[in-house]
This record gives C-alpha cells, sequence and structure tokens, in this order.
C-alpha cells in the first residue's frame, strides 16, 4: 500500500507526539510512503519557522525523509484544482504516483473526499482502514 501524507501530517508527526507521529512510524514499517521535494520544501519551511526546529535537526528529518520515503514529482494544473491553491501541488502528486490514500489534516483536501478515485482521509481515517484491513495497529 502506498500513503502520500499531506504537510501537515507530516509536521505533527515530528514536531509533536501524538496520532500522526504514531501513524507515520506505523506507515513506515507497513507501507510505503509517498513525498514531494514540494512536500519536504513546506516542512522544512515549517519545521524552522513555525515550530523553532533547529535547522541541522530539520535537515536531519529531511534526509531522512528522502532515504525512507518515494519522491514523487507532481503535475502542475493550469486552472486551480482546490479551494486552496497551495494544496494543487499535493493532488499533482497522485497524477504523477500510484498512491492508495492521501492522508491530510487540511479540510480544503478533506472536502473533496477523493481526487482521481483516490480516498483523502484523516490521519484517523487511515487507522481505521488499517484496522479493516488488518494491517497489525
Amino acid at each position: 500500500m502506498k500513503i502520500l501524507f499531506d504537510t501537515n501530517v507530516l509536521v505533527a508527526a515530528f514536531a509533536t507526539r501524538g496520532i500522526c507521529n504514531s501513524l507515520f512510524e506505523h506507515t513506515l514499517e507497513n507501507c510505503d510512503i509517498v513525498i514531494s521535494e514540494f512536500i519536504l520544501d513546506e516542512l522544512k519551511r515549517t519545521l524552522i519557522e513555525k515550530f523553532k526546529i533547529a535547522e541541522d535537526k530539520t535537515i536531519e528529518i529531511i534526509n531522512f525523509l528522502k532515504s525512507s520515503c518515494e519522491i514523487s514529482e507532481h503535475k502542475e494544473f493550469e486552472n486551480q484544482i482546490s479551494r486552496d491553491p497551495n494544496d494543487d501541488p499535493i493532488l499533482g502528486i497522485i497524477d504523477k504516483t500510484n498512491i492508495d490514500f492521501l492522508v491530510t489534516g487540511d479540510n480544503d483536501l478533506l472536502i473533496l473526499k477523493t481526487y482521481k478515485n483516490i480516498p483523502i482521509i484523516s490521519p484517523r481515517e487511515l487507522w481505521e482502514e488499517f484496522r479493516k484491513l488488518k494491517i497489525e495497529v
């Protein structure tokens, strides 16, 4: 199974201890995680500027993700797809990579429910999917 985590889920996974952190670790052990340079740039900026995580620690996180995850490109759209144009590069990854779920906490993406038949779900909903599919949680 391939999972695309939106930046906000990765920020929560690395800046806090909670469901996103546990979910990321579980997914890393049991599935393939897809990210993009766009997500990595956004993650780096957010961790440093908003969470005040040291740049060297942030670079360690980025390098870990680069070595542990599949890096995908994203499609550039001529017209805006989502309510927030900053979310379009996330949806553009779906056009370039075969994933099973987009996991996000972003309401502008969650309201879509699906894109190109790919479910857009919250972190909690991914836990439920793991339970349904009997992927140990």
